[in-house]
């Protein structure tokens, strides 16, 4: 199987209530979020187009930016399908639509929950992401689509039973390849989550996050807003540097390359150009 390379990209963004009256048009955001992939589409062979849980921002349907992205540039792009924002008959009739135009392939996420001062309602009628994944595959199957469902998982859960069996429980509902996060940090971040993968027997099935930081910064707004935890290690890298930190991170691509993961998942933090310094 060919190694996999998939791009995190953001669908064109529009405020609900625009603070500055400079802000661009719609039109503009569109063709700006199509040049962007554009100028990278040589590096991906699946662009993923995110969900952004922000609720003073509305975002461009994914379904209708990955059918954009396909269709104006020919690549294959898979729309994120949040189950917290939709009940079972729209959740549905939103994979049948992928499906029904031709996406090679779609994310299921659970998403994070909004808070209460957000407004807007946590609607999930699906008890587990599994229970959903499954509803999907069913239509998948009847449709007699061949559309590639990816879902995420929790690598940081792979040294204990529950974690290991949510993994393999959404593969068993219809999933196709699972995204971890938190993402691969460095070489022993790598050796140890290799560890894991293949004793649960996972690895073939599971791709691997390269995540662009900044400085130490940035590690500390990464733990506050993502809740992640990082070594000392890691930060004493980070002292030196964005530029130490994109080469720990080209050092976990190049492993991941030559030794038998099935591709990557590459996080852009809506700056498409960061996916050329990491994988060009």
């Amino acid at each position: 199987m060919a190694f996999l390379r998939v791009i995190e990209v953001f669908p064109p963004l529009f405020p609900i209530s625009p603070k500055d009256k400079g802000s661009i048009g719609l039109e503009e955001k569109t063709e700006r979020f199509v040049e962007e992939v554009r100028s990278i589409r040589d590096l991906a062979d699946v662009f993923l187009v995110a969900s952004v849980k922000n609720p003073q921002l509305l975002k461009l349907s994914t379904v209708e930016a990955a059918r954009m992205l396909e269709e104006r540039l020919r690549v294959e792009a898979a729309p994120v399908i949040v189950v917290r924002d939709n009940n079972k008959v729209q959740f549905l009739s939103t994979v049948l639509t992928g499906i029904s135009i031709g996406l090679g392939s779609m994310m299921i996420a659970w998403g994070d929950k909004y808070p209460a001062s957000a407004g807007s309602t946590n609607v999930r009628d699906y008890s587990s992401l599994s229970e959903s994944i499954r509803d999907a595959s069913s239509i998948r199957t009847r449709a007699r689509g061949s559309t590639r469902f990816f879902a995420p998982m929790d690598i940081g859960l792979m040294g204990n039973s529950k974690g290991k069996a949510l993994a393999k429980s959404r593969l068993e509902a219809g999933a196709d390849l699972l995204l971890a996060q938190p993402p691969t940090i460095d070489s022993a971040a790598l050796d140890m989550q290799t560890s894991r993968l293949e004793e649960s027997g996972m690895k073939n099935k599971v791709l691997l996050n390269v995540f662009p930081f900044k400085d130490s910064q940035d590690l500390d707004y990464c733990e506050k807003y993502f809740g992640w935890r990082f070594p000392e290690r890691f930060r004493d890298l980070a002292e030196a540097g964005e530029s130490a930190l994109l080469n720990e991170e080209r050092n976990v691509i190049r492993r991941l390359r030559n030794e038998g993961f099935p591709g990557l998942y590459v996080s852009t933090r809506g700056n498409p150009s960061i996916a050329r310094s990491l994988l060009s």
